[in-house]
């Protein structure tokens, strides 16, 4: 069976890949290698983990180089995400070949603005979160609930702050002030 670490070398050889392409370059790698063909759904389910634990990253065609961009259908594409550490599969090349796939370039600005994005996205949902909890709206939400989104978010900007190309750091400051918004209201109720 071809392991997580092997879809991760076939995003980083290829740049960017579609569903389509790692499922059929998994099933082929299964052949050459006479293992069980995967099924979709295995793959599709390993693709899940491995986006959920930032090991890949799913990207749009619009942060693909011009070039790539014109040359590719309108679907979504997986990336080498911060968490990686590709494997890259001993008869990979081969199968390149056999698919007859071509690498493609993403553009590291496009990216950076796409994933510093995602992240002001959850700066502002755990302001909320902390703004109703302040006000008493949401019954649901608490300071550990409140603590862990926020270690979640810190150790998010961290990863994408190593990984990407472009600057981030000017979210650095505004993330602190969470910490000491949340600290302040563990404080008033003497948590």
């Amino acid at each position: 069976m071809v392991e997580p670490e092997e879809i991760e070398g076939m995003a980083d050889a290829l740049g960017a890949v579609t569903h389509d392409e790692i499922v059929e370059l998994a099933q082929e790698l299964a052949y050459k290698r006479e293992e069980n063909i995967p099924d979709e759904e295995e793959i599709t389910i390993m693709l899940e983990k491995a986006v959920s634990k930032h090991l890949l990253e799913a990207i749009s065609i619009e942060e693909l180089s011009e070039a790539d961009a014109k040359n590719s259908e309108d679907v979504n594409y997986y990336i080498v995400g911060p968490h990686a550490f590709p494997k890259f599969p001993f008869d990979l090349s081969e199968v390149i070949d056999i698919l007859k796939l071509a690498r493609r370039e993403v553009d590291p600005y496009k990216i950076t603005k796409r994933f510093s994005g995602r992240l002001k996205a959850r700066i502002t949902k755990l302001r909320h979160n902390i703004e109703d909890f302040a006000n008493g709206d949401n019954d649901s939400i608490d300071i550990p609930t409140l603590e862990n989104r926020y270690s979640d978010l810190l150790n998010l900007y961290y990863d994408y702050d190593s990984w990407l190309e472009g600057e981030i750091t000017e979210m650095e400051d505004e993330i602190l002030d969470i910490s000491k918004q949340i600290d302040a209201l563990g404080a008033a109720q003497d948590i």
